[in-house]
C-alpha cells in the first residue's frame, strides 16, 4: 500500500458543494495546459543561527523534497524568517526562484515559483496587518502562464494560540482574523471593479476555517465575488481537525479550475511523525488551472 496519500475533491453534480475523498493516485495534469498553484506554511523555517525550530541539513533537504513533490510551480510560503532561511531549501530546489518579504519578525511571507510562470510585479498589503509589530501584511503577486494572468494575495491571519489562555484573549484573536478577513474581503471587492484583471486567487493559512460555528472569515464566506475550494478538507496532521490553509478564487478564476486536482501532500503519511514534525506542522496544498482557454480579462 502507498504510504503517500492525496485529498482529491469531486464535483457532486447540481450540487455547489465539495466533498473530499482519499485516494492514492495522483490525477495527472499536462504542464503544457495547466498552472499548478499553492501554499506552504514551512513552520518556523529559520537559517540555521538561534532558530526558534532548528533543524538539520537533512531537515532542510525534507522540505525541499515535501515541495518537489507537489510539482506547483508558483508557491506562496508563510513562517519564512529570511530569504536566507528560505535559500537553505532552495539549494535542493534549482528550478525554483523565490522572495521573502520581511516584515513581520521570523514568521514573514514569501513565494517560490519556476520559469515556467512568469512575474511581472510583487508588493506587499499593509492594510491586512492590522497590529504590525504583530501581524504580518499579505504579500501581492501578478503572475501569468499561457493565456492565463492572475494576481495572488498570500495570507497568513491571526492564530488563536495556546497563549490565549482566556476568553478575553480567545476573543481578541477571533476579531483580528475577521477584521483581516473584512479587509482583505474589501480588496478583493476593490480590484474586481476598478481594474480590468478578474481572476484573483488568495492563499495562505487562514487560521481557520468557513466551516467552523464560530468562524472569523464570514466576511469571505458571504463574498459572492469568490469561492474557498478546500473548506472540506481536513488538517494532514490530524484528520480530526479542520483545514486551516485555504486556496480561495475569483468567480472568473474558479472557471480555470480543475477541481480534481486538488491536492495535500502529506508528509505524515510518508514519514513517521517525528520526521514529520521536522518538516511542518503544515502540509502543502495546491490545485491546477487552465491556462488554454482564451484570456478573458
Amino acid at each position: 500500500m502507498k504510504r503517500s496519500i492525496f485529498f482529491l475533491l469531486t464535483i457532486l453534480i447540481c450540487s455547489t458543494s465539495i466533498s473530499s475523498c482519499l485516494s492514492n493516485q495522483r490525477q495527472h495534469f499536462s504542464n503544457d495546459a495547466v498552472a499548478k498553484i499553492g501554499t506552504f506554511n514551512i513552520e518556523w523555517l529559520g537559517d540555521g543561527v538561534r532558530d526558534t525550530k532548528p533543524r538539520t541539513e537533512e531537515e532542510y533537504k525534507l522540505v525541499a523534497d515535501a515541495i518537489a513533490s507537489t510539482d506547483l510551480e508558483l508557491i506562496g510560503l508563510q513562517e519564512i524568517e529570511n530569504i536566507d532561511a528560505l535559500n537553505r531549501v532552495l539549494k535542493y530546489l534549482p528550478e525554483f526562484k523565490g522572495f521573502v518579504l520581511e516584515k513581520s519578525g521570523n514568521q514573514n511571507l514569501g513565494f517560490i515559483y519556476k520559469n515556467t510562470v512568469s512575474i511581472d510585479t510583487f508588493y506587499y498589503y499593509s492594510p491586512i496587518a492590522i497590529d504590525p509589530s504583530r501581524n504580518r501584511p499579505g504579500l501581492v503577486v501578478h503572475a501569468r502562464k499561457g493565456n492565463f494572468d492572475w494576481i495572488m494575495m498570500v495570507v497568513h491571519f491571526k492564530a488563536s494560540s495556546k497563549f490565549d489562555d482566556t476568553e478575553e484573549k480567545r476573543m481578541r484573536s477571533l476579531e483580528t482574523r475577521m477584521k483581516q478577513a473584512e479587509i482583505l474581503s474589501n480588496w478583493i471587492d476593490s480590484v474586481l471593479a476598478n481594474s480590468t484583471e478578474q481572476d484573483l486567487i488568495i492563499v495562505g493559512d487562514f487560521n481557520d476555517n468557513p466551516t467552523r460555528s464560530q468562524s472569523a472569515l464570514v466576511p469571505l464566506i458571504t463574498n459572492k465575488n469568490i469561492r474557498f475550494l478546500t473548506e472540506n478538507e481536513r488538517s494532514c496532521k490530524n484528520e480530526k481537525w479542520d483545514n486551516i490553509d485555504h486556496i480561495v478564487v475569483s468567480s472568473s478564476a474558479k472557471n480555470r479550475v480543475f477541481i480534481e486536482s486538488l491536492i495535500i501532500e502529506n508528509h505524515y503519511y510518508k514519514y513517521d511523525e517525528q520526521i514529520a514534525k521536522q518538516i511542518s506542522d503544515h502540509c502543502p496544498v495546491g490545485i491546477a488551472f487552465d491556462i488554454v482557454l482564451p484570456d478573458n480579462d
